[in-house]
């Protein structure tokens, strides 16, 4: 049967190379699927960049590395910071009196605590407890506060001048001048003190150079502060406040008990 025109016959060597060509199509195949996943690959975003850790120097041969602010201890308080002046061991001394301590609470400026003194009074002299306070500036004028237990005596100056404190209230004077009578009682020079000023523990007041001079606590030279400052001093008198009271084995005081 002859075959239609414009066909080519099928023989098995055309058919044999069509079947060949299969394999070069599917080889294309993957290298056009390499070529886009390798793009795909290529075009992904760039990881973000990890910082180095940081590294931290190491000291300097004979210094040391600085300690941590979190186990260091805070600095000690300057000398001058401290309630009336009074150092911690002042203060331990004064408190184991077991009384009240009337101090200062207000100084002239350059004004600190130049000494004191702690203690019991032989008892020909009335025994009982006795402080002292003596604050000095860097002119040399000075004062001081005096506590005794009992024993007191009554003495005036020239001239007098009421002060009225809101620890020991109204009534009392504070003396300056000298003695008015003369003669062994006479000061060398003008000098001042108060009145003493009854508390529930004993007696305190304040006395100027003249006394502090004559007496035994360890200052010499001593001139005067003004009458003044004296009365602004004595009236700011007040008792250590107890929670800055650094010793607590020392028993509270009974009521009834001396």
């Amino acid at each position: 049967m002859p075959l239609p025109q414009g066909l080519p016959p099928v023989t098995w060597d055309s058919h044999r190379k069509s079947h060949r060509q299969s394999p070069k199509i599917s080889r294309q195949s993957w290298v056009v699927s390499s070529l886009l996943l390798t793009t795909l690959i290529s075009c992904r975003a760039p990881s973000p960049d990890i910082p180095a850790e940081p590294t931290i120097p190491a000291p300097a041969e004979g210094s040391s590395a600085p300690s941590s602010p979190l186990g260091s201890a805070p600095p000690p308080p300057p000398p001058n910071s401290y309630l009336a002046q009074l150092p911690p061991e002042a203060t331990n001394q004064l408190v184991s009196l077991n009384i009240d301590i009337a101090i200062p609470t207000y100084l002239p400026p350059t004004m600190t605590l130049a000494n004191y003194g702690v203690g019991t009074a032989a008892e020909e002299t009335g025994g009982g407890a006795y402080y002292w306070l003596v604050y000095r500036d860097e002119k040399n004028r000075c004062f001081a506060i005096e506590y005794t237990a009992n024993g007191t005596d009554d003495i005036s100056l020239e001239n007098q001048v009421p002060v009225d404190t809101v620890l020991f209230g109204a009534g009392y004077s504070l003396y300056h001048g000298k003695f008015p009578n003369g003669g062994a009682g006479e000061l060398p020079e003008s000098d001042f003190f108060t009145d003493w000023l009854a508390g529930e523990d004993g007696f305190y007041r304040l006395v100027g150079a003249g006394l502090i001079n004559s007496q035994d606590y360890g200052q010499g030279d001593c001139s005067n502060i003004s009458v003044k400052e004296a009365i602004s001093i004595t009236e700011s008198l007040s008792y250590l406040p107890t929670d800055i009271r650094t010793l607590e084995l020392i028993p509270p005081k009974t009521d009834g008990v001396e």
